[in-house]
């Protein structure tokens, strides 16, 4: 059914008490964005293939939709005995795999609703015909909160993390690892909006926002990211090796003036057309370029290939993950020192977020930039690569031009201004 007028995000806020999960995405560069409304079946990693096209068969859709359309979806987040990284009674962060009651996928001006309930239908119509001209998120934004920031990580803990990190470089157990710090906001003036949050980090020019909300809408975990971890459409896979940070906008030049950030990016893209390889004909690394991701600049490799005959996209996912852009590198070394250098389970932070289509055509991204948003307060976290040469001082001030862009969301401010 096609509704005019209403933009997917913002119809879905409007139905926001008929449903405990919901996934919001605007994709990197490309035309999808959609909300995906409730959980109409709870699969485990490997079930989500066969679910998915379940859930395509179910809808009676024609095989072209059916490719295209978002209907097996997934969070790989990290849980283990360490509190939440977040601090923020969000209940759940682990691994989860679902099909949706509802989709709304944006077309045009319009919105294209998906649901096989027919009941259910009938009212998420009703609702979303009432209020089709609806252009901006309800409740309180549009203001600049006087932010209190309150590091949950000291600058002493985190020159103790980055020193255990440096040691075992030196020791030749790691060539490179990705440590994370917390930064804890508070207002002045009135309560946060989790909702004005999530689409001010969508509305940022260039970038993927994409966000999971629980609880009915009483908080939100909001990701802007710029990091795709894995596309594939019909068997041609994308990807691209993100790392080595700058303030605001920097050249090439000036990147590759610093060996450290060099040699950073380097190890990053070795370890992705590494891995790629054996399930991957023909791994093609694109030209070395600057990425722009909000307030930071990034160094960007872009590489693409064919899948190999019989590989499942879903496998490629779990062998890229976490990649030395999130992780570090030798993988499963680094996610040993990760757990006794870090006092927290990051949860969702860095996580894949994505979906499968009916054909195995996917689209997974990473969830930095993170910040959870409730009306009382945001807990957001950034990360750093630390590799031979690195210096705490500088890695915090590269995760403070990180939270440069969490401060832009919850303040309503687009991002760079």
């Amino acid at each position: 059914m096609r509704l005019e007028g209403l933009d997917p995000w913002l119809a879905s806020m409007l139905v926001d008490d008929l449903f405990e999960r919901r996934l919001l995405w605007a994709g990197d560069g490309e035309r999808t964005r959609f909300a995906a409304l409730g959980e109409r079946r709870s699969v485990g990693f490997n079930e989500l293939t066969s679910a998915t096209r379940e859930a395509a068969e179910e809808l009676e859709l024609p095989a072209n939709a059916a490719e295209q359309l978002p209907l097996g979806l997934f969070v790989l987040g990290e849980t283990d005995e360490r509190p939440s990284a977040f601090e923020h009674g969000e209940g759940e962060t682990g691994p989860h795999c679902w099909t949706p009651q509802a989709l709304l996928v944006a077309d045009g001006n319009s919105v294209l609703l998906y649901c096989a309930d027919v009941s259910l239908q009938r009212d998420l119509v009703q609702r979303l015909k009432l209020r089709k001209k609806l252009t901006q998120p309800l409740g309180p934004c549009g203001y600049e909160p006087r932010l209190r920031e309150t590091p949950l990580d000291t600058r002493v803990t985190w020159g103790e993390r980055i020193d255990q990190a440096l040691a075992e470089i030196r020791r030749g157990n790691l060539e490179k690892l990705v440590i994370s710090r917390r930064l804890e906001f508070g207002s002045d003036r009135g309560p946060f909006s989790p909702w004005a949050s999530a689409w001010q980090a969508s509305s940022a020019n260039g970038r993927i926002g994409f966000s999971i909300s629980m609880n009915r809408g009483k908080s939100m975990f909001i990701g802007a990211t710029p990091e795709t971890l894995l596309r594939v459409r019909d068997g041609t896979l994308t990807t691209h090796a993100l790392a080595g940070t700058r303030n605001r906008d920097a050249s090439l030049d000036e990147f590759l003036a610093s060996s450290k950030l060099a040699r950073e990016h380097t190890l990053v893209a070795d370890g992705l057309v590494a891995r790629l390889s054996p399930l991957v004909h023909n791994v093609r690394p694109g030209p070395l370029r600057v990425r722009r991701s909000g307030l930071v600049s990034h160094l960007e490799t872009p590489l693409a290939g064919n899948l190999r005959q019989g590989v499942d996209p879903l496998r490629i996912l779990s062998d890229l993950h976490p990649t030395a852009a999130i992780g570090g590198l030798p993988q499963e070394a680094a996610q040993q020192a990760l757990r006794y250098i870090e006092p927290y389970g990051r949860g969702w932070f860095a996580a894949p977020f994505g979906w499968l289509a009916g054909n195995g055509n996917l689209h997974a991204a990473i969830a930095i930039r993170s910040i959870w948003v409730s009306a009382e307060r945001a807990v957001a976290l950034a990360g750093a690569g630390i590799v031979e040469g690195s210096v705490a001082e500088e890695e915090w001030a590269e995760t403070e031009s990180k939270f440069d862009n969490m401060r832009a969301v919850i303040r309503g401010n687009l991002f760079g201004k």
